[in-house]
């Protein structure tokens, strides 16, 4: 049998002094720069605690507001359109001190949104006018009823908006609107009644019942009961029967339209008919 050789193991070669510092120099580099970066995020939260962030935009933001006012880019002065009903106070107040600022550095688009936040305002539009001026342009509301609500009458247009709170008489000539919910349904009710004169004149409010439909109180107290739906027919039935038979002048309680195939007339003086 043949001798087995022994493998000889060879020994390790130990690292040089060149390998060990190399090492050394790699893992003090890398956690060298992890510490930095844990070191610089904690310098930046404080600084970020602290407002200086903040503080260093807002210094830049002065110096470049400075820099426009120096170069002739200063509002000088502001112009209003389409202004009839709102104070021009009121939209001056909104727009903000800008006379004597940088006219590149006002926001247009706040501007505009602070000015739309008056009750009068439906749209406005805030351009400027290099170098100096800054143009206001405003579309009012048009009033279309009165709205009574726990007792407070508020001027509101036919999309609702309120414009103002308004005082007994005022806008006397405008349909009065009672209960929740009522502004923002008085768009279809008015436009129904437009053109329809004889009956708008008698009309001295539009109830709304439940947030689904209106009942009409007319200055001689009769009341009429519209459907939910369709109410556009019923007045124009209500429109047709005033014109051949004069109902609206006679002793009546209530004339009751809810249901299209059947009107229902209660006179005054009449006795409620007993259930079946």
């Amino acid at each position: 049998m043949p001798a087995v050789k022994k493998r000889t193991r060879r020994a390790k070669k130990a690292p040089s002094v060149i390998d060990r510092v190399t090492t050394i120099f790699e893992e003090y580099t890398v956690a060298g720069i992890a510490g930095s970066i844990v070191i610089l995020g904690l310098i930046a939260i404080v600084l970020w605690a602290g407002g200086y962030f903040a503080m260093v935009g807002r210094a830049a933001d002065r110096m470049a507001n400075a820099a426009a006012v120096a170069g002739g880019l200063e509002v000088k002065r502001v112009t209003l359109r389409g202004a009839h009903q709102t104070a021009h106070r009121e939209i001056t107040d909104a727009l903000g001190p800008v006379l004597g600022a940088s006219i590149i550095h006002l926001s247009l688009d706040d501007a505009r949104a602070r000015i739309e936040e008056l009750g009068w305002v439906r749209s406005a539009a805030v351009t400027r006018l290099l170098p100096d001026t800054i143009s206001i342009s405003v579309r009012e509301r048009e009033p279309a009823a009165v709205w009574q609500m726990k007792g407070v009458l508020y001027l509101v247009d036919n999309t609702g908006a309120i414009i103002r709170e308004v005082d007994a008489g005022e806008y006397a000539n405008r349909p009065l609107i009672v209960g929740a919910g009522a502004p923002e349904a008085a768009g279809g009710i008015l436009t129904a009644l437009a053109g329809k004169e004889e009956l708008q004149k008698r009309i001295y409010a539009l109830m709304r019942v439940g947030e689904r439909r209106w009942d009409l109180r007319l200055h001689n107290d009769i009341e009429i009961r519209l459907p939910e739906e369709n109410f556009e027919s019923a007045l124009s039935d209500l429109e047709l029967l005033q014109a051949a038979q004069q109902t609206l002048d006679q002793p009546i309680k209530y004339i009751d339209l809810r249901d299209p195939e059947r009107m229902v007339v209660k006179k005054r003086d009449e006795p409620t008919p007993s259930p079946n």
